[in-house]
């Protein structure tokens, strides 16, 4: 099943504070998913930071640990292995050109959120802007709106957020499929 719109793929970016936790975490878990059911072909995935405070850096271990630990009870064996073999992401920020380059820009928070938005407002090139802004939330089954940062917290806090950002996702791509 192809989810891909008169042959363009859906282009989806996850932006967080630091581009090394939530959004690397929503990348990871998307792509693994829609590998999953056989339609990565489909999608453009990427994630980025509304600071520059990690640019370049690579995602925090606690964020790799929690998907290696909680992808394998919701992806096939072959996407696990996919997973696993794909160089770590190297963390960039949000810019304006990503307005016209995605579909759907999925903050995780209401300060992101805000970020974004303010990115928005002092564009110029609003004319070429094509993405659906929202937070990442509106897709949770319980209406969970923000995704928590887990960077301050331990372990538990990042497989709390895994299965936040799971739920969403597992949403998300049933409303892609079903517009299609």
């Amino acid at each position: 099943m192809s989810v891909e719109s008169k042959g363009q793929k859906k282009r989806v970016l996850f932006v967080c504070l630091g581009n090394i936790c939530r959004s690397t975490m929503a990348e990871i878990v998307f792509r693994g998913i829609v590998h999953s059911k056989g339609i990565l072909d489909s999608f453009e995935i990427d994630s980025a930071g509304t600071s520059s405070y990690h640019i370049g850096d690579t995602p925090d271990p606690r964020t790799v640990q929690s998907c290696n630990q909680n992808m394998g009870k919701s992806i096939s064996e072959e996407s696990l292995k996919h997973f696993k073999s794909i160089p770590l992401h190297r963390a960039r920020q949000f810019s304006d050109e990503d307005f016209s380059k995605f579909d759907y820009i999925f903050a995780m928070d209401e300060s992101n959120l805000s970020n974004i938005k303010k990115v928005l407002k002092h564009s110029t090139t609003k004319d070429n802007h094509i993405a659906t802004v929202k937070r990442l939330g509106e897709y949770h089954t319980h209406k969970k709106i923000n995704v928590e940062d887990p960077y301050y917290g331990d372990m538990s806090n990042f497989n709390i957020c895994f299965n936040h950002v799971h739920d969403c996702l597992v949403n998300f791509l049933k409303e892609i499929e079903s517009l299609n």
